[in-house]
């Protein structure tokens, strides 16, 4: 009886050391990690109607997305997913009061995919973050630039001149290059 349990434990021990050393070559291959981003747009100083929606655009920004793949020791070809993760909007100076609800869009030559939104704005606050949209934006990452067209609705009739600042983080899950 010793014989057989002896036999059963150690049989136990190498399959749970096995199957240990799979997961760990498993994660090895695996990589996942954060790219940051920040932008700025300006909603021009002018006379807007209230309650209508107002589009801007930011201009062009470079993703760096292959020297970043590179620094994580993989490529575009083996990123599976690229998701946000955080989408702030601030300002300097004043406070967001001017904002009723606000929709930001990504967007490359290849089109647009809405990320994010804002409806009800709290007053007297200075940065927001939006509710994010759950999508996989890796065909936009991997471009060499993005922009993004942010939609606006505006709870005032002046609007004073306001620089947005737009920090977003991206999470990427990816394989390592062999």
């Amino acid at each position: 009886m010793k014989k057989i349990i002896t036999a059963c434990l150690i049989l136990t021990l190498s399959v749970l050391s096995l199957s240990c050393k799979k997961t760990k070559e498993t994660v090895d291959e695996l990589t996942e990690f954060d790219l940051n981003y920040t932008t700025n747009l300006t909603v021009p100083s002018h006379t807007l109607a209230t309650n209508v929606p107002v589009d801007f655009t930011t201009p062009d920004i470079s993703t760096n997305s292959s020297t970043k793949f590179s620094e994580n020791k993989t490529t575009a070809d083996l990123v599976s997913e690229i998701k946000l993760t955080k989408f702030n909007i601030s300002v300097a100076t004043g406070n967001l009061d001017f904002l009723k609800s606000l929709s930001i869009y990504i967007k490359t030559n290849n089109g647009e995919t809405l990320i994010g939104t804002k409806t009800n704005i709290p007053t007297g606050v200075n940065q927001t973050l939006l509710d994010l949209a759950d999508v996989n934006i890796k065909s936009y990452i991997v471009e060499p630039s993005m922009k993004f067209r942010v939609t606006v609705t505006i709870d005032a009739s002046t609007v004073n001149g306001q620089n947005l600042k737009m920090d977003q983080t991206v999470h990427v899950k990816a394989t390592l290059i062999k």
